[in-house]
């Protein structure tokens, strides 16, 4: 009998660590992102600053890097969830060896718009929409210098979207910063209409640069 209790209690507990296993796998997260993931979102942004000055070796140096840290982000990620970002991976991979700075971006950016979904699922103090703002005005940047003003069209409003989202958080902790943001984001519309690239660049840094500040009000 004693043999038999045991026996249900093991078999017991093995189903509810398979269900909580595909509950925290599926679900949302409790506690802070995993260190594998926080490695991804670093090293997917630094990669940008790469190409953008350029640097080439130390891109292929992240990017190795990158490589590595994927097999424990399989670890925590479902193989549905981590697709898209593997092919972004695989393609910026490939545009870095031919040395295609313009695709590589915007592949490197695709892993950081990816980070962004998948952090959202951990606990954490500042808002996803913050982390897509940082996606979408890099995204502004690189549609405009391509020539893809559509791209760069809806980049612009997705920061408006995204910043609606946080706006009122921003404006009850530093007015002056949501008034600038709001004027960055309405000339930004303008610097698009007018297909200027040189001013969609300028813009959304500072735009950039001030998304930093919106982010340390968290």
């Amino acid at each position: 009998m004693r043999v038999q209790q045991i026996g249900v209690v093991i078999l017991a507990t093995a189903v509810a660590a398979i269900a909580l296993a595909t509950a925290s796998a599926d679900g949302p997260q409790t506690g802070a992102p995993p260190r594998s993931l926080v490695v991804a979102e670093g090293l997917a942004e630094d990669i940008q600053a790469d190409l953008d000055a350029p640097n080439w070796t130390m891109a292929h140096t992240r990017v190795a890097e990158l490589q590595k840290n994927r097999v424990a982000l399989r670890r925590v990620l479902p193989a549905r969830e981590i697709a898209g970002y593997e092919v972004a991976l695989d393609s910026l991979i490939s545009q870095l060896g031919r040395q295609e700075r313009a695709p590589a971006l915007q592949s490197a950016n695709r892993l950081s718009r990816a980070i962004v979904g998948f952090m959202a699922k951990y606990d954490v103090i500042v808002p996803a929409q913050v982390g897509y703002l940082d996606v979408a005005g890099r995204d502004a940047i690189y549609a405009a210098e391509t020539g893809r003003w559509p791209d760069a069209s809806a980049a612009a409003e997705e920061l408006r979207a995204n910043y609606a989202g946080v706006g009122t958080h921003v404006a009850g902790k530093d007015s002056t910063l949501d008034r600038r943001v709001r004027q960055q984001l309405t000339q930004l519309d303008r610097a698009v209409a007018a297909k200027s690239a040189a001013r969609v660049r300028a813009i959304a840094t500072a735009l950039l640069d001030d998304v930093d500040l919106v982010e340390q009000t968290y």
